[in-house]
């Protein structure tokens, strides 16, 4: 990483990887992606680690309501290195952990937590609305001496039309925001009647303006656990948004902090 590239993630949240993953890797990424498809290709309820998209109410809420979604489409999906290990086996030839991550965390290699598939399909493909990823960390995470890094592949081209990622610059440094809506329910508990994806409300957001990234085929953007971010629904019609995201445990950024400041002058 570049010293501007470790200036504009301390700063800004987030920062680029222009030709992270091409050629080889590129392909085995998009062969796995496969893998995963044909493992939720008979699936019509979200369930576990799949999420399926569904047409209106878009794949989360169909998933927390126990709706029907669309047969083997999916929006996203949870511990794709569990399912199919070649994204694990990727990941290391990269050299994601020692190499752009532990830049990022002043020198310390990331731990590999967990790994997703996050897919817009054309016209069905659903927004993401604003959050930050460290408020869905686990039980027992240990907030207070780590974060997290997140590395996020685009597989294809990643653009404003078809979902790419949006960003609030400035907003990792503001501590961990409130976030509205429900939380996913765990197995066995029965399905929300009306469920709202978890988000920051407007209230609440920052007043910066939001930072588009477009990315191409296999570079990727790379972020800490509490800059805010979303993503827009796929409005075209036959461009498919298709990434994959590695998420790093790393001790608590220097830049960091455990306690919301005020986010409105």
């Amino acid at each position: 990483m570049v010293d501007t590239e470790s200036r504009d993630l301390r700063e800004n949240g987030f920062t680029q990887l222009p030709a992270l993953a091409t050629g080889d890797a590129l392909d085995r990424l998009r062969r796995a992606v496969g893998r995963l498809e044909e493992l939720a290709r008979e699936r019509t309820v979200s369930s576990g680690d799949f999420v399926l998209e569904a047409p209106g109410i878009g794949g989360w809420a169909a998933w927390q309501q126990g709706a029907g979604a669309l047969a083997g489409v999916l929006r996203s999906a949870d511990r794709i290195h569990e399912h199919v290990p070649e994204f694990d086996a990727v990941q290391r030839s990269l050299g994601l952990a020692d190499g752009p991550v532990a830049r990022a965390a002043g020198g310390h290699p990331g731990t590999l937590v967990n790994a997703f598939l996050w897919a817009k399909p054309p016209v069905v493909g659903s927004a993401k609305p604003w959050h930050q990823d460290l408020a869905f960390a686990p039980p027992g995470f240990g907030a207070d001496a780590h974060g997290i890094v997140t590395v996020w592949v685009a597989l294809e081209r990643a653009t404003p039309r078809n979902g790419c990622l949006e960003f609030l610059p400035g907003s990792h440094l503001l501590g961990l925001l409130p976030h509205t809506g429900d939380r996913e329910r765990l197995p066995g508990e029965a399905p929300l009647r009306a469920a709202v994806e978890p988000h920051v409300a407007d209230a609440d957001l920052p007043a910066v303006e939001p930072v588009a990234v477009p990315l191409a085929p296999g570079s990727a953007v790379l972020f800490d656990g509490l800059v805010v971010h979303r993503s827009a629904p796929n409005t075209t019609a036959a461009e498919p948004r298709t990434a994959v995201s590695f998420v790093y445990r790393v001790p608590r950024p220097a830049w960091s902090r455990s306690t919301p400041a005020a986010v409105r002058a």
